[in-house]
C-alpha cells in the first residue's frame, strides 16, 4: 500500500529556496489504513544544528506553523507550500503535532487546518497530533493528556503535564528535496491489532499505548522526547 503527499513551493523569491518532500504511507500489514496528522513547526537544519524555519503559506490544509497530512483515505492532502530562506541544509524537523499555543483555541473559529472535527477533542486536551485508523476494527489517536482547566470546554492556562508532541529531525544530503517514508510497521511493532484495544487515552497504563508512543521515541510516562526523539522508528528519508 503507498500513498503520497508532496510538500513544495511554488516561485520563490530569489533568496528562497523551494523544499519539496514527498511523504508516503509504507504497510505491509494494515491493508485499510487511514492516517492524518499534524506537522508544525517545520524547519531546516544547517551545519552546527542552526534551525531555519520554513514558512507555509494559508490555503485549506495549512496556516504558516501547521499543516496537516491525510494520507488513504476518500480525501487526502496532495500538496502543501512554503518557504524557506536560502542554503545548505544538512536535515529537516518537524513536530508532529500542534504546539501548547495553537493547540487550544475555538476550533468553531480555527481556520485550516484546525478546524477539522475528527481532528480535535475538547478545547482542554486539543487536538489528535495523529488519528489512524485500520478497518473499522482498531484505532490510534495521540494527543496531549493531563491538561487541566476549569471544564472540558475551557482551554488550560499552563501547558498539558503529558505533552505527547514527538520532535522529529532527519538527516539528508538534501532535505529539501526528499521522500520521506511514514512506516505504519514500524508504528505498530509488538502490537497486534486483531487483538489489542483501540489506543486513544491513558498512555502509560496500556502495553499497545507504550508501544506505539516508544516507537515515536516518546517516553509514555512523561510524554516527552527521550534523547530528543532520536529513538523513532516511524519517519525516515527514503533512499
Amino acid at each position: 500500500m503507498l500513498a503520497t503527499v508532496t510538500l513544495g513551493l511554488g516561485a520563490c523569491h530569489p533568496d528562497e529556496t523551494s523544499v519539496r518532500l514527498a511523504f508516503e504511507m509504507r504497510s505491509t500489514r494494515a491493508d485499510d489504513a487511514r492516517l492524518s496528522f499534524y506537522v508544525s513547526d517545520l524547519a531546516m537544519i544547517q551545519g552546527q544544528g542552526r534551525v531555519v524555519p520554513v514558512r507555509l503559506d494559508a490555503n485549506a490544509w495549512q496556516n504558516d506553523g501547521t499543516a496537516m497530512v491525510a494520507l488513504g483515505g476518500k480525501t487526502e492532502n496532495a500538496v502543501v507550500f512554503g518557504k524557506v530562506a536560502s542554503g545548505h541544509y544538512e536535515a529537516i524537523e518537524f513536530l508532529l503535532g500542534v504546539p501548547f499555543e495553537r493547540n487550544h483555541g475555538n476550533p468553531l473559529a480555527a481556520a485550516p487546518p484546525l478546524n477539522v472535527p475528527a481532528m480535535f477533542w475538547t478545547w482542554q486536551s486539543g487536538y489528535k497530533f495523529v488519528r489512524l485508523a485500520i478497518g473499522n476494527d482498531w484505532s490510534f489517536h495521540l494527543g496531549s493528556t493531563g491538561c487541566v482547566s476549569a471544564s472540558a470546554v475551557r482551554p488550560p492556562d499552563e501547558p498539558c503535564r503529558e505533552p505527547n508532541a514527538a520532535r522529529i529531525r532527519l538527516a539528508s544530503d538534501a532535505p529539501e528535496a526528499g521522500t520521506i517514508a511514514v512506516d505504519l510497521d514500524a508504528l505498530l511493532a509488538h502490537i497486534d491489532t486483531t487483538v489489542d484495544d483501540n489506543c486513544m487515552v491513558a498512555y502509560a497504563e496500556s502495553e499497545a499505548c507504550r508501544s506505539l508512543l516508544a516507537n515515536l521515541g516518546l517516553d509514555p510516562a512523561t510524554g516527552r522526547c527521550l534523547d530528543d526523539c532520536s529513538a523513532q522508528t516511524v519517519f525516515r528519508f527514503a533512499p
